[in-house]
């Protein structure tokens, strides 16, 4: 029951098993986080974007690599935005870091004024996935950069491994081609694909041209 009440709000979190479940997000996501993140290389100075930041681990983690640059948290859930908050309260004091509440159909941020978009485990919800990989393209500088983090990859030699979760949540676990093939469709180029030995782990990074 339990479990069931926590995977029901991974979506947009809310209520009591929307904070438990942004706990056990924000503790369960941090290794796969850092596996992803080691994999770009981000500028100090730079101006950087987390689509559906829920609890804020992966803001404060990048307020932590920018230097004196700026990190801004977006999510849909109100419960998100205000958890995120509160984990990042002296990045925000300091004006390091900003959390709004927006969606990634709708970014209320000008053009080109990103250096680095990063989204953890939030692509699978994206109610129109092709155009939010616009809208970033859309708000990123020209030759700034995607990332994408996923735990639920699809592999021949598991390939029904996320079926219950995809069941559940209505869902669907990505594929390596699924991925790079829709990037270059929404108009960036040198897509790079990773996984991890062992794991169901992808990152994948893209560049704007």
């Amino acid at each position: 029951m339990k479990y069931h009440k926590l995977t029901e709000n991974a979506a947009k979190p809310s209520g009591f098993w929307g904070k438990m479940m942004i706990k056990a997000m924000n503790k369960g996501h941090s290794s796969l986080t850092d596996w992803g993140l080691s994999y770009i290389d981000i500028p100090l100075n730079s101006t950087l974007l987390d689509v559906g930041c829920g609890g804020g681990r992966t803001v404060s983690k990048l307020c932590r690599m920018v230097g004196n640059g700026k990190v801004y948290g977006i999510d849909y859930s109100e419960l998100c935005v205000s958890k995120s908050k509160k984990l990042n309260q002296k990045n925000i004091l300091c004006s390091k870091a900003d959390i709004i509440k927006a969606s990634v159909s709708l970014l209320p941020f000008d053009d080109e004024k990103f250096d680095v978009v990063t989204a953890v485990e939030t692509y699978y919800f994206w109610p129109d996935k092709l155009e939010g990989l616009k809208e970033i393209n859309r708000i990123l500088k020209h030759g700034g950069k995607i990332l994408l983090i996923f735990e639920m990859l699809k592999t021949d030699d598991n390939p029904n491994k996320w079926k219950p979760i995809e069941k559940r949540l209505n869902i669907s676990a990505v594929t390596k081609d699924e991925i790079g093939e829709i990037l270059l469709r929404a108009g960036y180029q040198n897509i790079q694909l990773h996984t991890k030995d062992g794991t169901s782990w992808l990152c994948a990074i893209a560049e704007k041209e």
